[in-house]
């Protein structure tokens, strides 16, 4: 009798815009960021958002602090029209403790490559030394998600410097492909192997973790 057996940490879905082949080269973006504020932190932290199906539009974060000398990262500013300058008056956020880390939202973000809303923007900060998760609802719809790892690895933590900031890849149009993330084992008619989990139809989602932490891609929580 044929039998599949499963076991893994985590099955999810993915997605991307093209043939592997095909993709844009995250590792070679420009990281030139044209106008800074003046940070409180002694080490603002970067990172780096991109949009479009050539991942061309930049959305920088960096996390600062309200004050020099405050415990954690409470300050986020989000170039939030991808034109190279963080100084813009709507590009600071202030930080909410709900569950005692720091959190960051936004209730609408527009994409700067296609003009598409999308809503419940969060960056989640976790930890003394923060990793962090950075969420959207894709056209207000699909729940998505970056920053997470490869396997093995651990969450995005942002970087002292543009030239190492971690990128992040939102891209939730593109169509179904087959995408590893964490490691399991699958057995299968007697047989083991590795597995992969599967994208999801309808071209609504974006794609996982990269094997490089430097480059991550957004992935979606769930099929709508």
């Amino acid at each position: 009798m044929w039998k599949i057996q499963l076991s893994v940490g985590v099955a999810l879905v993915w997605a991307v815009s093209a043939d592997a082949a095909e993709l844009p080269d995250l590792a070679k973006l420009n990281r030139n960021i044209l106008k800074e504020p003046t940070y409180n932190a002694k080490q603002p932290l970067y990172g780096l958002l991109v949009f479009g199906p050539e991942a061309d539009k930049r959305v920088w974060i960096v996390l600062d602090k309200s004050k020099r000398d405050a415990s954690c990262y409470d300050v986020l500013y989000v170039d939030r029209n991808a034109d190279g300058d963080l100084t813009a008056s709507d590009e600071r956020l202030g930080a909410r403790t709900p569950e005692g880390y720091p959190l960051f939202s936004l209730t609408e973000f527009k994409d700067p490559a296609t003009g598409a809303i999308h809503s419940d923007f969060r960056v989640q900060l976790t930890g003394d030394q923060p990793t962090v998760k950075v969420s959207l609802k894709w056209r207000g719809k699909m729940k998505m998600g970056g920053g997470y790892p490869p396997d093995p690895g651990e969450y995005m933590r942002l970087t002292p410097k543009p030239a190492t900031a971690p990128i992040v890849w939102f891209q939730g149009d593109g169509p179904f492909r087959f995408q590893r993330w964490y490691g399991g084992k699958a057995s299968v008619a007697r047989t083991t192997s590795r597995y992969s989990s599967a994208g999801s139809a309808g071209g609504r989602a974006a794609f996982a973790p990269s094997r490089n932490m430097s480059c991550l891609l957004a992935r979606p929580f769930g099929l709508r």
